[in-house]
């Protein structure tokens, strides 16, 4: 096939598709993890929840004394980070408190308290108290979560979802087949209706080849290439055809590239980037990479 340089093609019909995920700032106010209970036992309609700490964090939150209360199940969601998606794999998310209701609506401690969610309001008093103390600039705790509309356009939440690392020196793309979950600013998503679509576009995203041809578009860094954001579709990606021989056996490589990078071992404390590693590694091993190519 002859070669063309990328600024010559449009862009993906998918270009204008994805989304970037929400932007979940500041962590401390919404990222949790069980906390421990008393003799009293947990409570399984409303778990015993306090702020994930991290070295991460920054002043003043990283001041702060954590968050720590009952929240009703319900408003309790996996989120998926950008360092949650590894190549044709899903890494843990973390556990954030999203206050969606059925209602199809974002709600404050107000709305909450009124709707009769009185463990999601005591939550959200503490976290809106902070963020008027802390914060700087005119937006509310709750229009800070959904800055953008980014945290209300993934609702409702689609059953099937291609996400992608926003940045990183090497692509990382899976399949997000968790309706419950949501996903953060460091990753981009797209609904998808069609199996083999999904699994065609992570092939795509996943290559080295098109790695290669979207380099010299991306910011650079001390580690070289990186950021990729919507650089990568920039190329000229086809819509996934059913009927194109070439995009059922890109689908069916990243069937099994999936199974590959599922099957690899990893330890629960192993770091994203080693992981990525060990998988981009298996992938290699088993050819299903330089297939894809």
């Amino acid at each position: 096939r002859p070669a063309f340089a990328v600024e010559e093609a449009p862009p993906s019909p998918y270009h204008d598709v994805f989304r970037q995920g929400a932007t979940i700032v500041p962590r401390v106010l919404c990222v949790v993890q069980p906390a421990p209970v008393g003799a009293v036992g947990p409570n399984p309609a409303a778990p015993l929840v306090e702020c994930r700490r991290t070295s991460q964090e920054k002043p003043p939150w990283k001041h702060l004394p954590p968050v720590r209360d009952n929240v009703e199940g319900e408003f309790l969601r996996p989120l998926y980070l950008g360092e949650s998606v590894a190549p044709f794999r899903l890494l843990e998310p973390v556990l954030a408190v999203i206050p969606w209701d059925e209602g199809e609506r974002l709600l404050d401690s107000e709305a909450a308290q009124r709707a009769g969610h009185m463990h999601l309001s005591g939550w959200l008093q503490q976290a809106e108290r902070l963020w008027a103390q802390h914060s700087r600039g005119g937006l509310t705790f709750t229009q800070r979560l959904d800055y953008n509309g980014e945290l209300t356009a993934q609702f409702p939440t689609s059953q099937l979802r291609v996400v992608y690392a926003a940045s990183g020196t090497l692509p990382a793309a899976a399949i997000l087949r968790d309706c419950s979950a949501l996903v953060e600013h460091a990753l981009y998503w797209i609904a998808i209706e069609i199996e083999d679509e999904a699994r065609y576009l992570t092939a795509v995203l996943n290559s080295e080849t098109a790695r290669v041809r979207v380099a010299d578009m991306q910011a650079r860094g001390q580690w070289g290439a990186r950021h990729f954001d919507k650089v990568m579709l920039s190329l000229p990606i086809p819509h996934f055809d059913a009927s194109n021989a070439l995009h059922e056996e890109l689908a069916k490589a990243a069937g099994q590239a999936e199974q590959v990078a599922g099957a690899v071992k990893l330890r629960g404390a192993t770091h994203f980037v080693r992981a990525r590693q060990f998988i981009r590694a298996a992938l290699l091993e088993d050819g299903v990479a330089q297939r894809i190519d």
